[in-house]
């Protein structure tokens, strides 16, 4: 049968669902249901928000999705990204959840996106794609995959729970038939690209990053916050609960099933249910994290978020589960996996777009020379063109050539050099920071305990003051430990940046910085032991045996004493 359906008997009602959900607030349908009645919004939409981008579907029912900014300076410009977790709970799973290098941008220009969809857009230039605000429930599912509308006596409280129990393709069979619905019947829904009348966008699983960056906040959280969270950033006292079904390792009382989509707090971006409920299919195979990149061997597809069976590390946006396509049965299947889909498109449209790449290609690189990926030097190939040169006048241009080439070669390694210094030299006074911020904190919290002594004796206007300064102290403890998380974090990235420079810049660099540091007083001393250290650390991430969080912040306040 065609893709298409109407809602035969059931027309008027979905006719009357529609103008309801429109017209009708959730505590307008909680007031009139019965308690074993269900209402349709619990399955598309049961937390409304003014920068919702609503979808239509099948039999009167709709999608929401939000819209995901990348920063970008142009169409060839991604933004980089570090993927995974830095401290796994549990340290034989390292090569699953490790952080690794990785890039995103996304497909449409503001231009791109429906007007109605801009105003939810940030400021400056950026790049988007959407992604679903729930996961997508099970009475969305029937709408799509189904031949006919669902009847409403047979729809339960369970409808408006996610859909599990079907394998990846399934998942994949799902985003085509939706969005060759709304090709046909609501073709405005979907962004188009300026210019270009035969692509458009459509509907597909996110990938991994994708994913990620939208559940750990997208463009809420800066690329601080996006290294320091394992999370996302919740407001203080605030505890995972709240925004997650899973079963936390403090104890309480355990989910049995699944909830309804929507039934805990949003993620700063407004998405719902990344962690915990179900877990989420996403597009790739999962791959080992290794010294920072992914590993070759590509196998099942990798599962996000953690569901209701999971426990407090499993529920992390950076953690990385293999669920295989197979099993000896036929497609795989799980009861707490689902999925939410993105609204994507092609990198290649036609309109403006071909004429705009190519204009940024013929400007990138040329600013300075770009590194050959030939293995082959290129002033021994000059030397071996000006061997076979044929006269005088070519083997002068050829001379005139490998000159320039060398010349450039000269200050392009002095340049390297000077960038490598100024990366060693941020990271030595980065462990100074830490260790400042450090010393403060423990100076404070000991005048802390000095005055909660004194407050166990305190009396009256005595109290009170102390009181007041114990609270302004409590503030500064928080802000000082904020501020040596954040310091930590930058100097964590300055390590891994350091770990893929060429090993003998770094060495020209690291010698020529401790010429610089070679004074015998205290401060010199400590700073050539801080170069050390920081040595040290970059060894151990290029060999893929980094130090985790903690580890490294122990080994920078340790070294202090020695």
């Amino acid at each position: 049968m065609s893709e298409h359906r109407s809602c035969r008997a059931g027309l008027f009602l979905c006719i009357l669902v529609t103008v309801l959900v429109t017209l009708c607030p959730h505590d307008a349908w909680s007031a009139l249901a019965r308690k074993d009645s269900f209402s349709p919004v619990l399955a598309c939409n049961p937390q409304p928000a003014d920068d919702d981008i609503v979808l239509p579907m099948p039999c009167g029912l709709h999608m929401v999705f939000k819209l995901v900014a990348v920063p970008a300076r142009g169409l060839l410009w991604d933004m980089p990204l570090r993927p995974g977790l830095d401290d796994s709970a549990d340290t034989a799973r390292a090569f699953y959840d490790r952080r690794y290098s990785a890039a995103l941008s996304g497909p449409f220009s503001l231009n791109d996106l429906p007007a109605a969809w801009r105003k939810h857009a940030p400021r400056e230039q950026h790049f988007f794609y959407l992604i679903a605000k729930y996961e997508v429930s099970r009475l969305q599912w029937r709408t799509v995959m189904e031949d006919a509308c669902p009847d409403p006596a047979t729809l339960s409280a369970e409808a408006a729970s996610p859909i599990t129990d079907i394998s990846w393709y399934e998942a994949v069979d799902f985003t085509r038939r939706y969005t060759a619905w709304l090709l046909q019947h609501a073709p405005d829904a979907l962004p188009r690209f300026a210019g270009d009348s035969r692509n458009v966008g459509f509907i597909r699983l996110p990938t991994e990053t994708e994913w990620e960056y939208a559940a750990r906040g997208g463009q809420t959280a800066g690329s601080q916050q996006l290294l320091q969270e394992d999370f996302f950033a919740m407001p203080a006292h605030a505890r995972k609960s709240e925004y997650a079904v899973y079963r936390p390792e403090s104890g309480g009382p355990l989910p049995e099933h699944m909830a309804r989509i929507g039934s805990r707090k949003a993620n700063p971006l407004g998405l719902y249910d990344t962690a915990g409920n179900a877990a989420e299919m996403v597009f790739e195979t999962f791959r080992f994290s290794l010294g920072g990149r992914l590993h070759g061997s590509a196998g099942g597809f990798v599962r996000k978020g953690g569901s209701f069976l999971s426990r407090d590390s499993e529920i992390l946006p950076g953690r990385r589960e293999e669920s295989p396509f197979f099993l000896a049965d036929g497609p795989a299947r799980a009861h707490d996996l689902g999925f939410r889909p993105v609204i994507s498109g092609i990198n290649t449209p036609g309109g403006n777009r071909p004429e705009h790449l190519q204009a940024e290609w013929s400007r990138a690189g040329e600013s300075s020379a770009p590194s050959l990926p030939s293995t082959r030097d290129p002033l021994q190939e000059l030397d071996r063109l000006l061997a076979l040169a044929p006269d005088a006048a070519a083997k002068k241009n050829l001379q005139s050539l490998r000159s320039i080439i060398k010349e450039n070669n000269i200050i392009l390694e002095q340049q390297k050099e000077l960038e490598a210094q100024s990366l060693l030299r941020t990271g030595v006074y980065m462990i100074e920071t830490v260790r400042n911020y450090a010393s403060r904190r423990l100076s404070l919290q000991s005048q802390m305990e000095s005055m909660q002594r004194d407050s166990r004796v305190a009396r009256g206007q005595t109290l009170e003051k102390l009181r007041r300064i114990m609270d302004t102290a409590q503030r500064g403890l928080d802000r000082l430990e904020s501020s040596l998380d954040n310091s930590l974090t930058f100097y964590r990235s300055k390590v891994a940046d350091g770990a893929q420079l060429d090993t003998a810049v770094l060495t020209a660099a690291s010698l020529s910085l401790g010429r610089d540091f070679g004074g015998t007083d205290p401060f010199n001393k400590d700073m050539r032991q801080n170069l050390d250290l920081f040595l040290q650390h970059m060894d151990l991430q290029r060999s893929g045996k980094g130090l985790s969080r903690d580890a490294m912040r122990k080994d920078i306040l340790e070294r202090r004493f020695q």
